[in-house]
């Protein structure tokens, strides 16, 4: 199969060093029989960035770029980690994209452009080399029907449809404050059929389990 993950940038912190070796065994792995690319985000170490840059009046534009640079750090870290299963340049554009992809290794990237999301890269990554299955590993085990951060009484869905999807999340785009999957990273779903799935990145067996199959997270209905 032809697999597009998209991780999410909070297990690029410290703290989670031993998960994010976990994930990078696990992605070798998948790699010795799919075909892979990694779309990585910004996390916390970007919104740091982003906070500073606001106290200091900077643009959105350049909140957005200076966010698609950890980004891309994140995504060397974890090349560095793949060794030579991971081409070994972070492609900057689509176009250095599809010239990485053609080398057979796993895909390591970031963000693209300005206003743009690692969830939108993700899912333009997964149209263009007509994934099979997009995976979105984020902190949350699926797609509840509100926030579970906020209410405890929050329940997770098995599938969702990308209309159920729209009235849940937020349409904010600014820089730091994408929401699970932006209104971008949907419309590419829905036009291109993707099969998608959000589950957790800090339960990696959950990866191995939605690529064969089971039933696990919630599945995106294009």
């Amino acid at each position: 199969m032809r697999i597009v993950l998209k991780l999410t940038g909070k297990v690029f912190e410290h703290k989670y060093s031993e998960l994010l070796r976990s994930l990078a065994s696990l992605i070798v792995d998948i790699s010795k029989k799919h075909e892979l690319a990694i779309v990585v985000g910004g996390g916390p170490i970007a919104r740091s960035y982003i906070r500073m840059a606001r106290s200091l009046n900077i643009s959105e534009a350049w909140c957005d770029i200076i966010a698609i640079e950890v980004t891309r750090i994140n995504a060397k870290m974890l090349i560095a980690m793949l060794n030579n299963y991971a081409y070994n340049e972070v492609p900057r554009n689509i176009s250095e994209f599809l010239g990485a992809w053609s080398s057979g290794k796993i895909v390591v990237l970031g963000g693209l452009q300005p206003g743009q999301s690692t969830s939108a890269v993700a899912a333009l990554v997964a149209e263009i080399v007509k994934a099979d299955l997009l995976i979105y590993a984020t902190d949350v085990d699926g797609i509840y029907d509100k926030d579970p951060k906020k209410y405890p009484n929050a329940k997770k869905k098995d599938t969702i449809t990308l209309n159920e999807l729209r009235k849940i999340l937020s349409q904010r785009v600014e820089a730091g404050t994408y929401e699970l999957i932006d209104p971008l990273a949907m419309i590419i779903i829905g036009r291109s059929k993707i099969k998608t799935i959000v589950l957790s990145a800090f339960k990696p067996k959950a990866i191995e389990r939605a690529i064969v199959g089971e039933k696990v997270g919630t599945e995106i209905i294009p």
